[in-house]
């Protein structure tokens, strides 16, 4: 056995990591609090796990002993059906080993808690992206940041109103219409896998506009993301402009809007409304190998077996 090795962590071992963050400094990706997850990680030796709002984390560390060359946090989406990868910290700075053994590692041990593909977020240009596609990943989308205007942007009087969960059907067949087909059979290709995706977003607030029978606008606020789907159909341009206004006038001041690279046309409505370019970064995902274990193998009398 090697002694440097990618390997889970112990909600205890999850939990000691605290003290020696500050030795972790160098973000490959941290857009989601992977902090907070450590913590969620570390509550599960109190059983307190089963508080409902505590997601199913995944640590893994690069160590030997308790000396940690890089850590990576996931967690489960759609009750473990994929998983996420939102945390991943290195002791050095474009050590590429460690992020791909971490992220096999993560690839091994999502597919044997059931998850069927792990997502990833990358900066672009990132260094590591070379490594990140060494462990396995493939890359399949770009997603523009955008910074919300300066001055909050009323949106007046709309047909848009609140989300609830029975609207999420109608989500799914917006997201069908809205989205290449390239970028679905990447990541959701159903609406089982839709949840995984929807999941991924940490939507807080939903708004919804239906026009004839179907949902033609959604937008979902989050912590720190915002997300837009518009329906590519009559009057998309008026509709892209509700939506941008309404993300603007209820997403976070820290926060972002995110829109995939092939929505040029919702980009230019938002720089319009006077969102500020932040960066891109690249969506990754691969497809895990469904884990089934072996039966067990049962004793045979020796007067059961049969000669010729």
């Amino acid at each position: 056995m090697k002694e440097l090795r990618a390997e889970p962590l112990s909600p205890i071992d999850a939990a000691t990591l605290w003290p020696q963050l500050h030795r972790l400094g160098c973000e490959v990706v941290a857009s989601r609090g992977g902090e907070h997850l450590l913590l969620a990680a570390g509550l599960a030796t109190t059983g307190l796990a089963k508080l409902p709002r505590l997601p199913r984390t995944m640590v893994i560390g690069y160590r030997r002993g308790l000396s940690y060359r890089g850590v990576l946090v996931a967690r489960a989406l759609a009750r473990g059906r994929a998983w996420e990868a939102v945390s991943l910290r290195l002791a050095r700075e474009g050590d590429g080993e460690v992020v791909r053994e971490l992220i096999a590692a993560a690839n091994i041990h999502a597919a044997a808690r059931g998850g069927l593909r792990l997502f990833f977020r990358l900066p672009v240009e990132s260094p590591h992206r070379d490594a990140v596609r060494a462990a396995g990943l493939v890359p399949y989308l770009r997603e523009r940041l955008f910074a919300p205007p300066a001055r909050r942007i009323e949106p007046g009087a709309t047909p848009v109103r609140q989300g609830t969960r029975k609207d999420r059907a109608g989500v799914f067949r917006l997201y069908c219409r809205a989205v290449p087909e390239g970028v679905r059979r990447m990541e959701a290709a159903s609406g089982a896998e839709w949840r995984a995706v929807y999941d991924s977003y940490d939507c807080e607030r939903e708004f919804v506009m239906a026009c004839e029978g179907r949902v033609t606008l959604w937008l979902g606020i989050g912590e720190r993301e915002a997300r837009l789907l518009v329906d590519p159909g009559a009057e998309r341009e008026a509709v892209r402009q509700l939506g941008v206004r309404l993300a603007a006038a209820f997403m976070p001041r820290q926060g972002h809007l995110v829109l995939p690279d092939f929505e040029d046309a919702l980009a230019e409505a938002a720089t319009v409304a006077g969102f500020v370019p932040a960066g891109e970064r690249e969506v990754f995902v691969r497809r895990l190998a469904r884990v089934v274990p072996l039966p067990e193998t049962k004793s045979v009398p020796a007067s059961a077996v049969v000669t010729r």
